[in-house]
């Protein structure tokens, strides 16, 4: 693999960002058709990046962050109450390195605690668009490799990010 970036981005990416929007299309290309909003039309997420490169990211549907049900505290709750909540958050942490391909520039998250086990070791890795607006600074997040929604579709996910201070 190439250099590591990091150094030479910090200061853009080096932060904390607020998810504006998390969109799932059909593809990746042009003519790609939006299938789906898995964290609903305003998703609760973060990421925080720190100067040395740790992630930290949290996303999560707004509709399902309140108290369960039954009322009880979540390590009491009923599974399937618990599992409603659960499903509608996905979080990882781990450090980051920034590299550049053809295609452009990219992140690759080496995954240290997750909520889904199974990514728990692996790779996280994001192409990134960065720009700067009306003085606010920007990001959209797109994972290289296809994600699942809840009914079991594979789709490509594009996050769009807003930094915020």
């Amino acid at each position: 693999m190439s250099q590591n970036l990091w150094p030479e981005y910090r200061d853009k990416i080096a932060g904390g960002w607020k998810c504006i929007t998390y969109e799932m299309f059909d593809g990746a290309g042009p003519d790609r058709k939006l299938i789906a909003k898995p964290h609903g039309d305003d998703p609760l997420g973060r990421v925080l990046i720190s100067r040395n490169g740790y992630l930290s990211a949290h996303i999560a549907r707004r509709d399902r962050m309140g108290p369960l049900p039954s009322g009880k505290a979540w390590q009491m709750g009923e599974d399937r109450e618990v599992a409603h909540v659960g499903r509608g958050l996905s979080m990882y942490c781990g450090y980051l390195q920034v590299f550049k391909d053809d295609e452009g520039l990219f992140w690759e998250t080496t995954v240290e605690v997750c909520s889904d086990p199974n990514r728990i070791g692996g790779k996280e890795v994001r192409r990134i668009e960065y720009w700067e607006e009306g003085g606010k600074a920007y990001m959209v997040l797109q994972p290289k490799q296809d994600m699942i929604t809840e009914d079991g579709k594979r789709t490509r996910a594009i996050i769009k990010w807003e930094k915020f201070e």
